[in-house]
């Protein structure tokens, strides 16, 4: 009796030993060189969005809108969190907002400046050597033979060295500059694995309210 408890207490043993999942490694992911990596397709920006008013009656249809003045502009800045903890997070957030108001700015006035220097330095040298066998003149006869005359000919050298050396820079300076009063950020989300995005709104009731609330809170 003992035996048949001690082969069933066994067999449960093995059954609960073949049924539990088995532990496997992490497998590496497949490597892509970098000559052929791509980046997402799947990821897409927004630029600046303008909203327009139309004149009374033409509002019906896009098509038949006569646009009169600017009703909003959006804009939307990403920035990379480069991990994933909350920290890097909130910096990230705020580094999308700055964004979002440097690409506003630059909308509605940005200076550019292109200058483009060419220097060529160019420096030749010509070296030429002749040498002349001849008989030195002296009172004394002096004689040779075949043989010596021919070990040591006339013989004649031109060199001609010539260096060209050009450098070409070329310099973009932009430079945007202005104060932005009431855009406020309508839309903060993560739009990728460590990519957020800022959206800021501009339109003439937040700027009245910008406007309202300077008179109000900020004293000379």
């Amino acid at each position: 009796m003992k035996f048949k408890v001690l082969v069933l207490v066994s067999a449960i043993m093995l059954a609960g030993c073949s049924s539990a999942p088995k532990k496997e490694g992490l497998e590496a992911g497949p490597i892509t060189p970098i000559s052929a990596q791509q980046l997402s397709t799947s990821f897409k920006r927004q630029g600046v969005k303008i909203e327009w008013d139309c004149a009374w009656g033409t509002g019906l249809f896009e098509s038949t809108c006569v646009k009169n003045s600017i009703k909003s502009i959006e804009v939307t800045g990403y920035a990379s969190s480069f991990g994933n903890s909350e920290v890097m997070r909130e910096q990230a957030f705020k580094v999308a907002h700055d964004t979002a108001l440097d690409k506003l700015i630059r909308f509605v006035r940005q200076d550019i400046v292109s200058t483009r220097v060419t220097a060529t330095m160019s420096k030749n040298i010509e070296k030429a050597q002749d040498r002349v066998k001849h008989r030195i003149k002296a009172d004394e006869e002096i004689s040779m033979s075949d043989d010596e005359a021919s070990k040591d000919t006339n013989w004649a050298v031109r060199e001609n060295t010539n260096n060209t050396v050009r450098d070409l820079n070329e310099t973009i300076r932009t430079n945007a500059q202005g104060v932005i009063r009431g855009a406020r950020s309508v839309d903060e989300k993560i739009v990728d694995r460590q990519t957020v995005a800022v959206t800021l709104r501009w339109d003439a009731n937040g700027d009245k309210a910008a406007e309202y609330l300077r008179k109000r809170f900020v004293t000379n």
